[in-house]
């Protein structure tokens, strides 16, 4: 079995994902390649990622990106042979409430828009996951419609963005009949620069409803 592990980055890669590839490059179960282009932007790096793997005689590809390392091996998950399984990583959206979130995704209907998916245990089916630490299934990219531009941004009709990078992504992998999978076993790290007035006050805030 041979897998490509990827990590697009902007010329820098976060030392701790350097670590996980360390770790990585010595598992045995399967043939190992890796790959760090630098095109900008972010979608055209992945694209020209799809074309690298289906180029190869790779059967799955597991992509990092530069400040997202996994916790566990994600190598593990490669024999659970799922057409997209995303490790989910925390992300920081300022709410009333809650403040910290876990991309795995639920399509609302009645709003038109991805909501967290609950619960956030173990392997659950998703409509939707963050391409920040994934692996996909050579089947899914040799769909034809899946290499027109599969990370693409969805826009508005003003230009402004509707759907980003990973939900449009997911979109039209569940439109070719895929099924897309997160494993809340297996989380991320994320590395941001964050201002920590914003943090204080958002948590300043939640302790105030709490009373």
């Amino acid at each position: 079995m041979k897998v490509l592990i990827s990590v697009p980055n902007g010329g820098q890669i976060h030392k701790a994902v350097v670590g996980r590839l360390l770790l990585l490059q010595r598992d045995d179960r399967y043939e190992l390649e890796f790959s760090m282009p630098v095109y900008k932007p972010y979608e055209n790096n992945l694209h020209h990622l799809v074309k690298e793997f289906l180029k190869g005689d790779y059967h799955y590809w597991l992509s990092i990106d530069s400040d997202n390392p996994p916790k566990r091996n994600p190598l593990d998950l490669v024999e659970l042979d799922l057409d997209l399984v995303g490790l989910p990583t925390p992300f920081w959206q300022p709410k009333e409430g809650k403040n910290i979130f876990l991309n795995g995704f639920d399509y609302v209907v009645e709003k038109d828009t991805y909501a967290e998916h609950l619960p956030q245990k173990g392997l659950q089916q998703v409509d939707a996951v963050g391409t920040g630490c994934f692996i996909a299934a050579r089947r899914v990219f040799e769909d034809k419609e899946l290499q027109k531009g599969a990370f693409i941004r969805k826009l508005n009709s003003d230009g402004t963005v509707r759907r980003g990078t990973d939900i449009s992504f997911c979109e039209r992998v569940r439109t070719r009949g895929f099924k897309i999978w997160c494993h809340y076993d297996y989380q991320c790290q994320h590395f941001k620069n964050l201002d920590l007035g914003e943090i204080v006050m958002a948590y300043e805030s939640n302790i105030k409803s709490v009373r």
